[in-house]
């Protein structure tokens, strides 16, 4: 807004120091207010950011706690790492193994020395050309793959490189050694087993395919050894372990897959006496999404504790969010749905988080007594699991059913059958001494082998006698989750209980019910959260006063206009008047002037 610099010329008067000074009162008047309903908009817009960042923090953390599979998982051992590993599946069958590694398996290997090049004559260096054309290799039931070998390129250094990077090859490799004698090929599987035994065929460019000269020098035939030009070095051999005394032979490699309802054990080296596999609950993975939650909890409530902090108008330490309805909404729907017992679906002694060790201080911060904790994990794990990650619909679990306890698994079960239900199909077993099958081991090949078995897994545990030695049971466990693969024991009931049902009635558990106060808050599916909406709004209320700062603007340049205007004229009013002034002054001075000289001639 510029001044007019001519004003108070004509008056003298300093009258556009008194037009800047009413114009900046006027200034201070129309935007201190929207300048501190801006800077408070704005203040407040950040701290609802900042709201938003911690609540999405703490709902990051309800992913782990909630997921049913964060109680799903296993931990698993073995007494004997360097002859076997184990691994395990989610759902894996509990218990302890006895495992012996009864052959480790072997790789085949193929070696080549004594090569000619293509004059027949016998080479000394890996980089001699030996002759070009196709290797055609196939290892065990997989597709056969080829390698094309140029002439010009045909050295045994370029021959394994070719073996090597081929896009197909799935489990060989070759190299090179630089003997003394002249260089040997080399021509490994990657794994063990008769599976994995190597065939090569060649296309030679000669047109021989056999003969011992070209590339023809690199046929390998297993049924025909004698008859092949790379000899094999190292026969394959295959892994064998047994568990709980039974054998279990893989053609394909050092893993057995399965070998017990989801687990796995992987053969390193022979053993001569039976190590033991265990398969536990991982309760630590449990424990660790607890703390998350309650670290990111606490985070959040510092949050809320911080922004909705109360104080005097001269205390800075006062929440921006203080008395906002929000912040104490969003406070006590999280407390009260985290002390909210769930209902009757869970046992007495599980029904809210302070039951299994979450309690809350004085100062609103929560806490987790970790000995109650994973004490509960070890008697009620499924219970602890439903409490905190049950989404209000039935769990499908694999149906499993136990034995009764036996003193080993070798122990005779007496003579009879089983007719034991898969949903809507079943099958018929029946085990006799005369057989020599009724054993418990005996009893779990008739099952896991039978022809018409709809989809369930026999294995044998061993358990804990309670007197420093151990006894077996017999778990059988439905291949598929849910009530449509239920076991149901139709005939010899009396040998088993149901260990585990193939559904869980849950109400939905305290994590569940939190995210869906989160999600109110957040947004989500589409929908606006409560956040985003307040921001919103802030964010138009920005806009508004920004529109009338502009309207404001117009209004106080029209009034400094207007002041200019009116000072100006004044100014005009003053210097004609101050102009006035002087003439009758001037006409006064000369009346006196003229009065004196006429007395003065008087007097004369």
């Amino acid at each position: 807004m510029a001044s007019v610099s001519s004003l108070g010329v004509g008056s003298g008067l300093d009258l556009q120091t008194l037009v800047d000074g009413l114009v900046a009162s006027e200034q201070q008047l129309r935007f201190g207010r929207l300048d501190t309903q801006a800077a408070l908009a704005t203040e407040r817009i950040s701290a609802y950011g900042l709201l938003k960042s911690s609540v999405s923090l703490f709902n990051g953390s309800l992913t782990s706690i909630g997921n049913i599979s964060t109680f799903q998982a296993r931990t698993v051992s073995s007494s004997d790492p360097d002859a076997f590993t184990v691994s395990a599946a989610v759902n894996a069958a509990l218990g302890n193994y006895s495992v012996e590694v009864v052959e480790a398996g072997e790789s085949q290997s193929l070696s080549g020395s004594s090569f000619v090049d293509i004059t027949n004559t016998a080479i000394s260096s890996a980089d001699a050309i030996i002759g070009g054309g196709t290797l055609i290799i196939q290892q065990g039931s997989q597709p056969s793959f080829s390698v094309t070998i140029d002439s010009a390129n045909s050295s045994l250094n370029a021959i394994a490189a070719a073996i090597n990077t081929s896009v197909d090859n799935a489990g060989i490799e070759a190299s090179v050694i630089n003997a003394d004698s002249g260089p040997v090929l080399v021509i490994n599987a990657a794994d063990t087993g008769s599976d994995n035994e190597i065939s090569i065929t060649v296309n030679d460019v000669d047109t021989n395919d056999t003969d011992a000269q070209g590339l023809s020098q690199l046929t390998f035939d297993v049924a025909d050894i004698a008859g092949s030009n790379l000899a094999q070095a190292t026969a394959a051999v295959n892994a064998q372990i047994t568990v709980n005394g039974q054998t279990i032979t893989s053609t394909s490699g050092r893993q057995f897959d399965e070998v017990v309802n989801g687990v796995s054990i992987t053969a390193v080296t022979e053993t001569t006496t039976a190590g033991v596999a265990s398969i536990t609950k991982n309760t630590q993975q449990a424990l660790a999404a607890a703390n998350e939650f309650i670290e990111n909890f606490n985070a959040l409530s510092n949050s809320i504790d911080d922004l909705g902090r109360g104080g005097s108008e001269d205390d800075l330490s006062a929440g921006v969010l203080v008395g906002d309805s929000l912040l104490r909404t969003l406070d006590s729907q999280l407390r009260r749905t985290i002390f909210t017992a769930v209902d009757d679906t869970q046992p007495e002694g599980v029904r809210t988080l302070s039951d299994i060790g979450i309690s809350i201080g004085r100062d609103g911060q929560l806490s987790l007594n970790s000995t109650k904790f994973s004490a509960l994990l070890d008697t009620n794990f499924d219970d602890v699991a439903r409490l905190l990650a049950a989404d209000g619909n039935a769990i499908a679990q694999n149906s499993q059913f136990e034995s009764v306890t036996y003193d080993s698994v070798n122990s005779q079960v007496g003579d009879g059958s089983l007719e034991i239900g898969v949903g809507e199909e079943s099958f018929t077993v029946s085990f006799s001494a005369f057989e020599g099958n009724n054993t418990l081991t005996g009893l779990r090949d008739l099952i896991n082998n039978a022809s018409d078995n709809p989809g369930v897994t026999a294995s044998l545990v061993l358990v804990d006698d309670g007197a420093g030695g151990t006894d077996a049971k017999m778990i059988l466990t439905a291949n598929e989750a849910g009530p449509e693969s239920v076991i149901s024991l139709i005939v010899g009931a009396s040998y088993f209980n149901e260990l585990t049902a193939p559904e869980l009635d849950a109400s939905e558990g305290v994590i569940s019910r939190l995210q869906s106060v989160v999600d109110g808050f957040l947004g989500g599916s589409g929908q606006k959260g409560i956040i985003d909406a307040r921001t919103e709004g802030l964010s138009k209320d920005v806009e508004r006063i920004g529109d009338e700062r502009l309207v404001q603007e117009q209004r106080l340049i029209a009034f400094q206009d207007r002041l200019t205007a009116q000072f100006a004229s004044l100014d005009l009013l003053v210097a004609n008047l101050q102009s006035n002034g002087n003439f009758l002054l001037s006409q006064l001075n000369s009346i006196s002037q003229i009065s004196s000289n006429n007395n003065n001639r008087k007097n004369s």
